[in-house]
Formats: structure tokens, C-alpha cells, sequence
């Protein structure tokens, strides 16, 4: 019997959660024209990929997206495109000249069960964590307000397990404003995740795709978050 493809093992019960960070931690939106252009750009990649945005937050200096593939082999594919098509408009609208990344993107693979919703927490919460809102919902550039508000966003494929929540709608919003004001015990787990974020079954599952060890947990997290788009 022919052997599971690796790539075919990141694809069954998995996500990404990607980051890219601007060079040098500097602005990659100076105001909410260049978000509002971001989030064009990963409609129209989303159109070309397929992809499923299930969580978002786009900070003054960095991004965050939980997304699913199909075929993860085309996640460097589509992250190279969309970054790039972001640099030329933001050369050409502001004048700069220069790195506008911070290196490559980062993009850990994430265990469905639990650790989606726990992903999306983290990444939705990025605007209280920076001190911008008291309130994710209030932050209009990312995907909360669509889970916690219930706001139409055509960017969001909703998250499989924020379905689970509750079988009735208003009930499973109120979970997940209850779940993004409380505390979770996977948070420390997302912050330190380097390639694989999950248990240690998943994690030794994706090293073995991969044909690496397992990674070690670290020690510290890293300092909060800082700055976002000003509304």
C-alpha cells in the first residue's frame, strides 16, 4: 500500500496561523486606507487560492490570518503574492523605498480540536493585548466582530469549532465574547508556537510528516503586541 503523501497529513485536521511582521517592527498601515487595501488583496487571493479565512487581525505593524488550504504546497505560493502585491501598492502610495517585511512569514500549523478556537482567541484579542481597545469588538480591523457582533464579513469562512459552541447563534456569540474576556490555558501554547501548535500526539504526528523532531516547548512568552491601525 503506497505511503500518505506528507503534505497530505497537513492537510486533514489542520490550519495555519501566519504572521508577518513589518521590517525592523515599523508601520506596514499607516492609516485605515492601507488596511482597507490588505484586506482587498486577500479577497482577491482568496478568489485565486481557495483558501478559508476563518480568523484575521491586521495591527500597525504586523498581521495575523488562521487560514486552511486545500493543498497547504501553495501556502508559500500565496503568502509570496499577497505580500508583495502589498509592497507595491505601499511603495507607490507613500513613496518608500526599502524592506517592507520583516524576513519570511512565519506560519505554524495548527491541531483542529480546541486549538483553532484557541488561535483565533489569540489573534482576535491582539488589539486589547496592544492597548488600543478594552474590547475586541470594538477593533474594527479583524475578524471579531463578524464571531462576537455577528457582522456580516465576506473575508470570514467561520470557524468549524465556533459552530460547536452552542446549535443557537446568539448563544455561541456570547460564548465567544465570555472566551475572549476570560482566561485560556492553551494561550501560552499559541505564543510560543514555532511550527506546530497543538498536543503532543499532533505535534509528533507533523514532525514525522515533516521529517523533524518535535519541537520543544519554550520557557518565558514573548512581550505583548504593540501598536495597531488608529480607526
Amino acid at each position: 500500500m503506497p505511503r500518505t503523501p506528507r503534505w497530505m497529513l497537513l492537510t486533514r485536521d489542520a490550519a495555519y496561523h501566519v504572521m508577518s511582521r513589518g521590517h525592523n517592527r515599523e508601520a506596514v498601515f499607516a492609516d485605515p486606507d492601507d488596511a482597507r487595501h490588505f484586506l482587498r488583496l486577500l479577497a482577491r487571493y482568496r478568489e485565486r487560492f481557495g483558501f478559508r479565512l476563518s480568523h484575521y487581525c491586521l495591527i500597525t505593524n504586523h498581521v495575523h490570518l488562521l487560514l486552511r488550504l486545500e493543498d497547504p504546497r501553495r501556502l508559500s505560493a500565496l503568502m509570496a503574492g499577497l505580500l508583495l502585491a502589498y509592497v507595491r501598492y505601499f511603495n507607490k502610495r507613500h513613496g518608500f523605498v526599502g524592506h517592507l517585511w520583516q524576513g519570511r512569514f512565519k506560519s505554524p500549523v495548527v491541531q483542529r480540536d480546541g486549538y483553532w478556537l484557541s488561535c483565533g482567541r489569540y489573534i482576535e484579542r491582539n488589539p486589547v493585548e496592544a492597548g488600543v481597545v478594552s474590547e475586541p469588538w470594538t477593533y474594527p480591523w479583524s475578524s471579531c466582530r463578524a464571531y462576537a457582533l455577528g457582522e456580516r464579513d465576506p473575508l470570514v469562512s467561520e470557524n468549524p469549532c465556533y459552530t460547536e459552541l452552542s446549535p443557537d447563534v446568539g448563544r455561541r456569540r456570547e460564548l465567544w465574547r465570555e472566551f475572549l474576556a476570560g482566561e485560556d490555558v492553551r494561550e501560552t501554547a499559541i505564543r510560543q508556537g514555532n511550527w506546530a501548535i497543538g498536543d503532543d500526539d499532533f505535534r509528533r504526528r507533523m514532525g514525522e510528516a515533516l521529517g523533524r523532531p518535535a519541537p520543544r516547548r519554550r520557557g518565558r512568552p514573548p512581550k505583548a503586541h504593540q501598536g495597531a491601525v488608529s480607526t
